[in-house]
C-alpha cells in the first residue's frame, strides 16, 4: 500500500485547520466559502445547472459549491489514468479498495475526532468495521446507517423482475421457480408479440462494463443463498467458495441456452451498452430480467409511468431453481461498507471538507436533501396540535418524475453520508415512506398487485419475514485483492473468461454446451481461481476474528 503521499498530507492538515475557520456548529455564517471538487462514478447523473435549487440551498446553508467530475467511459481506465497522473479531485467516490491500495486517500479518524462530531455519532455502531486492515478509516459509508426505525417499504436489491402487465395478464399467479418464470414470459410474448409497435423482448441481461456481474450472479440466488458477492460461505465451517465453477452456475447457463433456443433471450443483450439496455427498459417492451433493482428502477423504469404505462414497470420476484428451496434475496439493512466517499491526497483543505460533511449530517440539512425544500416540495400542517408533513398532488407528481428530479434533487450527493431510517421526530428519512404519503403516491397498478398477493410493499413481496443476516455478512464488501497481486491478476483473468465464454454458452447450439462448459471450467482453473478463493478466505477469516465471531 502506497502511503507516502498520505503522510505528507497529514503533516499539513494542522496548519489548514486554522484556515478552515468557524466552530463545529456549521452554517454559511460560520464557515468560509469553499469549492469542493468531486469525482462521481454514477454515469446516470448529469452536471447540475447553475441555478439548481438544491445546490443553491447548500451554497446558502453550508457555504459550499461543487465542481463535479462525473465518470464517462470505462471506470477502470479512468481511475487507472487518474492514479498514474497523481492528481485527484478533493473527494473521490469509492466502491472498491483501488484508491486505498494506491495510497490515494487520507486517513479520516483524527479529522473526524477533531472536527466531525456528527460524523462520529452517525457511524458509532460501525466505527470499527469501517477500518482498513492497517487500522485507518479511509472512506465514509454512503448507505445503510439506520437511525431509529427502518421505514423503507421499497426493494431495490437482486431479484427476477417482471412487468406488472405480465403478472396481471396471467391473473397474478404464484411464480416460484425459474421454469415457471420463463414460461410466464413465453406465454405473454406469444400473446403479445409486439408492444408499442416494437417487438416484445422476453428477457434481457445487463452485461455492460462493471455491471456484468448481473450475468453471473443469478445461480447464487436461484440456489437459495444470500448475496455474498462472488462466493458462498458455509455457515458451519466458514469455508468460502466461488460459485462461478459450481454446478449451480452450469445449471443456470444451461437454462439460458435452452431459453435462447426458445427465442426468449435478447441476443444483443451481450453487446448492448448501458444506454442501449436502458432504452429497452424505458420502452416498456422488456418483460423480464435478473438485476439489482437500483440498476434500473430509479432512472429507467419510471419512463414507462411518465408515458402513462405504469403497468409496464417491473415488480421483483424471489425466484429459485426448485420449489422446495427457500429464497434468500431480502436482507436486513446493512452498512454499505466499502462504498462511499474519501478525501484524496490532493485535497486543498481536508479540515474544511470534514466540517462540510459534519454539517451535511445535521438533521435539518438531511431533511431538506431528502424531502426537498420546505414550501416548495412539501409543507407542514397542524392536526390535533401535531405537525404533519404532506405534499400536494403536484408535488408528489414532481417527486416521482426522474427529469424533474435531476433538475431539483441533489442526486449527485447520493455518494455522501446520509441519515436513513427515522429523524428524531419519528418521521422517515424519505417523506415518500410516510404512510399517508406513500398511500397517496402508490400507483393503482401497485395497489392491485399488492392486494392480489396479500402484501403491502415490494419488500414484503420478496420476503415478509427476512431471516437475520449471517454475522459476517456480506463478504462482497471485504477488501478486493490489491492491484497487481496474484489473486487480483487471477480474478481479472477469470472475469475476462466469464465475459468472453458465458455469452457463448448461452448462444451456442445445445449440442455444444457440454464441450464449451468443460472448456470454461478448465480455463477458470488455469486462470487461478483458487488463488482468488484463498485470498477471500483469508479476508473472511480476518473478519471473523475482527468482528468477534471466532476467537483470535
Amino acid at each position: 500500500m502506497k502511503k507516502f503521499a498520505v503522510f505528507a498530507v497529514l503533516a499539513c492538515i494542522a496548519s489548514l485547520a486554522f484556515a478552515a475557520g468557524g466552530s463545529e456548529g456549521g452554517g454559511a455564517g460560520s464557515r468560509t466559502a469553499f469549492n469542493i471538487t468531486v469525482y462521481n462514478i454514477d454515469i446516470a447523473r448529469i452536471q447540475p445547472a447553475a441555478n439548481h435549487p438544491m445546490f443553491q440551498y447548500l451554497k446558502e446553508r453550508l457555504n459550499v459549491t461543487f465542481t463535479w467530475d462525473i465518470l464517462v467511459g470505462d471506470k477502470n481506465q479512468r481511475e487507472g489514468t487518474m492514479i498514474a497522473g497523481g492528481q485527484y479531485p478533493d473527494i473521490l467516490n469509492v466502491n472498491e479498495t483501488k484508491f486505498i491500495d494506491a495510497g490515494v486517500l487520507i486517513p479520516l479518524e483524527s479529522l473526524i475526532e477533531q472536527h466531525g462530531p456528527n460524523i462520529k455519532a452517525h457511524y458509532k455502531d460501525v466505527w470499527e468495521k469501517m477500518k482498513s486492515p492497517d487500522g485507518h478509516i479511509y472512506h465514509l459509508i454512503d448507505y445503510g446507517i439506520i437511525h431509529g426505525k427502518d421505514q423503507n417499504p421499497d426493494y431495490n436489491g437482486a431479484a427476477f423482475w417482471v412487468q406488472k402487465a405480465v403478472l396481471k395478464d396471467a391473473g397474478y399467479p404464484r411464480i416460484r421457480t425459474v421454469d415457471e418464470f420463463f414460461n410466464l414470459l413465453e406465454n405473454y410474448q406469444r400473446k403479445y408479440p409486439r408492444i408499442n409497435n416494437q417487438p416484445t423482448i422476453p428477457f434481457v441481461i445487463l452485461t455492460h462494463d462493471w455491471r456484468a456481474f448481473e450475468m453471473w450472479n443469478p445461480p447464487n440466488f436461484l440456489a437459495g443463498n444470500p448475496n455474498e458477492g462472488n462466493g458462498i460461505v458455509n455457515p458451519r465451517t466458514f469455508e468460502y467458495r466461488n460459485f462461478f465453477t459450481m454446478d449451480i452456475s452450469k445449471r443456470w447457463f444451461q437454462k439460458l441456452n435452452e431459453m435462447d433456443k426458445r427465442n426468449l433471450i435478447d441476443r444483443t443483450t451481450f453487446t448492448d451498452n448501458y444506454d442501449q439496455y436502458g432504452a429497452k427498459i424505458a420502452s416498456g417492451r422488456v418483460l423480464g430480467q435478473f438485476v439489482q433493482g437500483w440498476q434500473f428502477m430509479y432512472d429507467l423504469d419510471p419512463a414507462n409511468k411518465a408515458r402513462g404505462e405504469a403497468v409496464r414497470m417491473m415488480a421483483p420476484l424471489p425466484i429459485v431453481f426448485d420449489a422446495n428451496t427457500r429464497p434468500w434475496y431480502r436482507n436486513l439493512p446493512i452498512p454499505n461498507i466499502g462504498r462511499g466517499m474519501g478525501i484524496s491526497v490532493s485535497a486543498k483543505n481536508p479540515v474544511r471538507i470534514i466540517q462540510f460533511v459534519n454539517d451535511l449530517l445535521s438533521e435539518d440539512v438531511q431533511r431538506t436533501l431528502q424531502w426537498g425544500i420546505e414550501g416548495k416540495d412539501w409543507q407542514w400542517r397542524t392536526e390535533g396540535g401535531r405537525k404533519i408533513p404532506y405534499r400536494t398532488p403536484e408535488q408528489r407528481a414532481n417527486w416521482q418524475n426522474p427529469t424533474w428530479g435531476e433538475q431539483n434533487r441533489a442526486r449527485l450527493m447520493e455518494m455522501f453520508p446520509k441519515i436513513e431510517g427515522s429523524f428524531s421526530d419519528g418521521y422517515p428519512n424519505d417523506l415518500s415512506f410516510y404512510f399517508p404519503e406513500r398511500e397517496a403516491m402508490l400507483d393503482p397498478t401497485d395497489k392491485e398487485l399488492f392486494a392480489a398477493y396479500g402484501v403491502t410493499s415490494y419488500n414484503e413481496l420478496m420476503d415478509k419475514d427476512p431471516r437475520p443476516n449471517n454475522p459476517w455478512f456480506p463478504t462482497w464488501n471485504m477488501p478486493n485483492p490489491p492491484d497487481g497481486s496474484p489473486p487480483q491478476r487471477a480474478y481479472i483473468r477469470c472475469e475476462q473468461t466469464m465475459r468472453q465464454r458465458l455469452p457463448r454458452l448461452v448462444l451456442a447450439p445445445a449440442a455444444q454446451f457440454e464441450t464449451l462448459w468443460t472448456a470454461y471450467i478448465n480455463e477458470m482453473n488455469s486462470n487461478g481461481i483458487v488463488r482468488y478463493e484463498a485470498y477471500m478466505q483469508d479476508q473472511l477469516n480476518e473478519r471473523l476474528k475482527a468482528w468477534g465471531i471466532v476467537r483470535r
